[in-house]
């Protein structure tokens, strides 16, 4: 069977999710998975995301977390990065 797409997205964790949900906003998405939905490394983390939602949290709390989480192996500006832009990305997905 043959199927067009102008869009093809190969895995369903929240980065593919997230690329499908902006491209179809500019035409057609193929999303392609495993046959078990729960063979993804955002299932393997707890499905979850850490980010700072409340007043008693900081960045600097998660950055610190995930560095340590990261054995020496995380870039600091790229976890700096990713731990700022956590919260408006929530927001994003939310909507």
């Amino acid at each position: 069977m043959k199927k067009r797409s102008d869009f093809l997205v190969i895995g369903t964790g929240i980065a593919g999710l997230s690329f499908a949900l902006k491209a179809a906003r500019a035409g057609t998405v193929t999303v392609v998975t495993k046959r078990d939905t729960k063979e993804s490394a955002t299932y393997y983390a707890q499905g979850g995301i850490a980010s700072v939602l409340g007043r008693d949290d900081t960045f600097d709390s998660h950055i610190r977390d995930t560095m340590e989480a990261g054995c020496g192996l995380c870039h600091p500006e790229i976890v700096d990065m990713v731990v700022r832009e956590a919260p408006r990305m929530i927001d994003e997905l939310i909507s």
